[in-house]
């Protein structure tokens, strides 16, 4: 096929993936960002992590499933083995390409749409999708629509470019399972002076349908601003209103406990906290003895 001779790629992923405090401290998000995503995380907000090619998204992905709690059932599908989590109740499944010609009846291949299928009938609580590019999207929107929580990537630089792809052949999804999904985190590879960087450029909530337009409504949470390299928050999170409710939080109880997320990863930052399986841990105490998690950090501050 290649007229200058045979030709390959060589794919390597990392033994190590990068974590929470990696990404923080190449900047590619601030701590209070990745705070957010460990809340949604956390409780079943389903999320998609867009871009284009090469811009870290599966890895940022990857980071943000060490979040998923420790107990928690997990599903991963996947084209190629990138995902590595050090979940107990993971299993990971891969598709296999058939035997015979591209016309032939391809006996033996498995593709993304059986995998999904096959995911949602063994009850996972987090359905994870290396990437949606055909009609595995429509299962998985309708896992999502039926309470399943889902994180998958796609190559697309906005909003209104997901909604297209996700609307339009070969996927054709309908709007109103659009709705299902959560929040998309839109991540890019840009030129910053010399450099060659990553970063997040914003965490859009999707709210929900205009009953009149029929238009998504969504909500920029956080956004990236290439002068100072800095990100802001724009001062309103559909998704602490949700935690809110769902635990019964007083507001101040919910900035109190997104403040101590935030001191987390950057205590995990300041220690040095790389390897994926201890930034796992710290998050598994967390959840079962946060005042605990706490004090530790407390203590080690004023050492």
């Amino acid at each position: 096929v290649t007229t200058r001779g045979s030709s390959f790629t060589i794919r390597r992923f990392r033994e190590n993936p990068l974590t929470p405090p990696d990404l923080v401290r190449y900047n590619t998000l601030s701590a209070e960002m990745m705070a957010y995503l460990w809340l949604a995380v956390e409780f079943g907000e389903s999320i998609i992590t867009s871009g284009g090619t090469a811009c870290g998204k599966t890895s940022t992905m990857n980071a943000m499933m060490l979040f998923i709690p420790p107990q928690a059932k997990i599903v991963s599908i996947e084209d190629t083995r990138e995902i590595n989590i050090p979940h107990e109740n993971w299993i990971a499944g891969l598709t296999r390409s058939g035997f015979g010609g591209k016309t032939g009846s391809g006996s033996g291949e498995i593709d993304m749409f059986e995998l999904v299928k096959a995911a949602l009938r063994q009850r996972p609580q987090y359905v994870i999708v290396g990437e949606v590019r055909g009609q595995e999207a429509f299962s998985l929107f309708q896992a999502m629509a039926t309470g399943h929580t889902a994180y998958s990537t796609m190559h697309a630089d906005s909003v209104r470019s997901i909604i297209h792809r996700l609307e339009n052949p070969p996927i054709n999804l309908p709007r109103v399972l659009l709705s299902a999904l959560n929040i998309v985190v839109l991540q890019s590879q840009v030129m910053l002076g010399d450099r060659m960087v990553r970063r997040i450029n914003k965490i859009v909530e999707l709210v929900g349908l205009d009953p009149d337009t029929n238009d998504l409504i969504t909500n920029t949470v956080y956004e990236w601003h290439p002068s100072g390299d800095k990100f802001e928050y724009l001062g309103h999170s559909v998704m602490f209103e949700k935690v809110m409710s769902k635990k019964n939080m007083t507001m101040n109880e919910m900035n109190e406990e997104f403040k101590r997320r935030t001191e987390v990863v950057n205590w995990m930052l300041k220690k040095n906290v790389r390897n994926y399986q201890e930034v796992a841990k710290i998050v598994s105490h967390y959840y079962t003895d946060p005042e605990g998690t706490m004090k530790e950090i407390s203590a080690e501050a004023h050492a």
